[in-house]
């Protein structure tokens, strides 16, 4: 079951007062040295300049390849001719990028970089698919390796678990939990760029703010505005903003990112200071440092991605190698929210399809659907009625290019599809392609041949249709029967199966039976 639906009390913003680490990094780490201390209460910390959180690693970046400019020479081979190699060139660099913003990483080649950290209080970090065991040894700064892909890590620990817990639940239920948080986060306007704006000003003075932005400045340096950070279950959950400054120098790490200032109105212009997508962190506390975390990307009502490509096709590549994509807006509810990430987490494989929370979540978070299911069906409980709704969900799933309320209208629409194939399992004869004994996909390939449509649907009488395409299905069987008939006796006769084949192509079947290959005439 799903834990507590209720938002713990101390679901509130992580502020600057937690335990973490503080040092000296990249370039500024000319003395080598490298300390931990309490934070203070302002990410300026104790010392002017110096950020409460702050670390850096050196470290390979996962050896992902962009393959766009690869496929090129494969793509040309199966075309033949001799294509524009500059249009597929322009094409494969179009997709790889829809594929990068869907899944959330940039795919670069292995490379060795340096990054400067400022958790301003929060013990966790994303970092873009770090190599496992490439990260220079720092005390207490830890990669937490992809429970997915052992090899790389997107989640950074740096401040140690002061006291491990002794136990936590299962990671299903803290997906659920960790769905509402973001949920409450969204309902209180904590994930818009205001909030963004308004924490810098409370939590630093001008001359703070002017040093800040001049270490954003920085592509290395990886700024973190804390947004919510809560323990439970013995789970550690929070969301967090990234900020940068956007240049021609700036990495594309696949990654939405919003504009914070915009002066225009004022007949300035609009400054480059932008925050990346939140992103949720859940990380288990029982072992240190932590060995199991889950990283989501959060896109709120207004993101919009006009992706050109059907998400059949390209959801199982998303859900291998991409970061999962939450998808909220203002009608969400946060069952629906929590449902999302549980969901999420299954097709991205953090969570077995043997967890009883998936179930249990689709009936929580889509109540109306799953009492139509269970009433048509006459299934013993919601339970039941919600597994078969989850087993319509479960391929291929949502599209985050479409948005929150595109996911509404993909539930419904799968639970007429379940209502309508149990009514079809019930009473096959009420069904003309049942009366005819082929399949309904066949049926409405061949219906074009005995029916017109008529505003957009088809005018026929069903008895008649039935009738005419029996005696067209047995005319095609009859044919396709002395068709074969004429193969068996040309092989008799003598002729090789290409030879008989191509002598139908070019006689009537009746002539077979006096038809020999040459010289062999008796």
């Amino acid at each position: 079951m799903p834990m507590p639906t209720g938002v713990p009390s101390d679901a509130a913003p992580a502020t600057a007062g937690r335990q973490g680490t503080r040092s000296r990094a990249g370039r500024d780490a000319a003395d080598g040295g490298l300390t931990g201390s309490p934070l203070s209460s302002r990410p300026g910390g104790d010392r002017a300049g110096w950020p409460a959180g702050r670390f850096s690693t050196s470290s390979y970046t996962a050896q992902m390849g962009h393959w766009a400019e690869s496929l090129v020479d494969e793509v040309a081979q199966q075309i033949g001719g001799n294509p524009d190699r500059r249009l597929l060139m322009d094409l494969a660099a179009q997709a790889g990028r829809e594929l990068e913003v869907l899944s959330g990483r940039s795919f670069r080649p292995l490379r060795r970089m340096t990054s400067v950290f400022e958790t301003n209080g929060l013990p966790f970090a994303d970092i873009p698919d770090m190599q496992v065991g490439s990260m220079d040894s720092m005390a207490g700064v830890r990669e937490v390796p992809d429970p997915v892909d052992p090899q790389i890590a997107a989640v950074l620990q740096g401040a140690p678990l002061a006291n491990p817990a002794p136990n936590a639940a299962p990671a299903a239920d803290a997906l659920w939990v960790a769905g509402q948080l973001a949920a409450e986060a969204s309902r209180t306007g904590l994930l818009s760029g205001d909030y963004v704006l308004h924490w810098l000003a409370a939590s630093m003075d001008r001359e703070q703010r002017a040093e800040l932005m001049r270490r954003v400045m920085d592509p290395a340096v990886r700024f973190s505005v804390p947004i919510l950070g809560v323990s439970v279950g013995g789970w550690w959950i929070q969301i967090a903003r990234r900020l940068i400054w956007v240049t021609s120098e700036t990495e594309d790490e696949g990654r939405l990112i919003e504009l914070l200032v915009d002066n225009r109105r004022t007949g300035g212009e609009v400054a480059p200071l932008a925050a990346v997508e939140p992103i949720l962190i859940a990380a288990r506390m029982t072992r240190q440092p932590a060995d199991w975390a889950f990283t989501a990307r959060i896109w709120t009502g207004g993101v919009r991605r006009p992706i050109g490509r059907p998400w059949r096709k390209i959801a199982e590549a998303i859900h291998g190698h991409g970061i999962p994509t939450i998808t909220l807006d203002s009608v969400s509810t946060p069952y629906e929210i929590a449902c999302q990430v549980v969901l999420k987490g299954y097709w991205h494989g953090y969570i077995g399809s043997d967890e009883p929370a998936l179930a249990n979540a689709v009936a929580m978070a889509y109540p109306r659907q799953v009492e139509r299911i269970q009433r048509v069906t006459r299934a013993p409980d919601s339970a039941s009625a919600a597994a078969t709704l989850l087993a319509q969900l479960i391929r291929p799933g949502f599209d985050p290019a479409q948005g929150a309320e595109a996911i509404r209208r993909y539930v419904r629409r799968k639970a007429s599809i379940a209502v309508m194939e149990y009514r079809k399992a019930e009473a096959p004869d009420r069904y003309p392609w049942t009366q005819i004994g082929i399949s309904e996909r066949r049926y409405y390939k061949l219906l074009p041949l005995f029916a017109q449509k008529v505003n957009g649907r088809y005018v026929l009488d069903h008895d008649d249709v039935v009738a005419r395409m029996k005696a067209h299905l047995d005319q095609v069987d009859h044919k396709r029967a002395v068709r074969a008939d004429a193969l068996d006796v040309l092989r008799a006769h003598g002729f090789g199966e290409d030879a008989a084949r191509k002598w139908l192509h070019r006689h009537r079947l009746e002539e077979a039976v006096d038809a020999w290959p040459r010289g062999q005439r008796p």
